[in-house]
């Protein structure tokens, strides 16, 4: 669904929401869909997770059901230059791992997503797997809402910058006492 009113695009729209991973043994912690598209995504902890080296299982369904999975270790998320998938497993990671509340991490992925979303609406083109500069397009937001004179939303997306700045996902300060950072639509969700 490309161009037109979006509205009329999303009451025509159906999405899956997926979640559970029958049999994986794997606990969904993120889950999202996008009417608009047709797709869904869901962030896991797999059986074996390790605290102290986040890596999570994240799958994107696409309109027709097709499936992609992919492993993320957080330590290793460029939010400069990150796909959904990878952001995705960031945001849940802040969430699960105490440093944000929801609305601070993950509602925040999701509104972001749905600011890039209709800029590739605009351009036709749409893709979980396409590598985005998260950074920028929360410093867009910013900017809209200090225009706007929403100082409040500013400095909430100003907390979320703050996560990706710091790229405070993975922490020697967590395991060793010293911080080391690794570098510098529509949403449904449950936990």
């Amino acid at each position: 669904m490309s161009g037109g009113n979006f509205a009329e695009q999303a009451a025509q729209a159906t999405a899956t929401l997926h979640g559970a991973d029958e049999g994986s043994g794997d606990i969904a912690i993120s889950s999202w869909a996008d009417v608009v598209s047709g797709s869904s995504i869901s962030v896991y902890k797999t059986q074996d997770f390790d605290a102290a080296n986040p890596v999570y299982k994240v799958k994107a369904w696409d309109k027709s059901g097709n499936v992609t999975e992919q492993m993320v270790d957080v330590s290793k998320i460029d939010p400069e230059n990150c796909d959904t998938a990878e952001m995705y497993a960031c945001t849940a990671h802040l969430k699960e791992s105490g440093k944000g509340s929801f609305e601070d991490t993950v509602l925040k992925a999701a509104v972001a997503k749905a600011f890039k979303n209709a800029e590739q609406r605009s351009a036709g083109t749409w893709s979980f797997s396409e590598k985005t500069d998260w950074v920028k397009i929360v410093n867009d937001i910013m900017q809209s809402e200090y225009q706007y004179g929403d100082l409040k939303g500013y400095m909430e997306w100003k907390k979320f910058l703050g996560f990706l700045e710091k790229q405070d996902i993975v922490t020697s300060a967590d395991l060793y006492g010293g911080w080391q950072p690794a570098r510098h639509g529509f949403v449904f969700c449950f936990e």
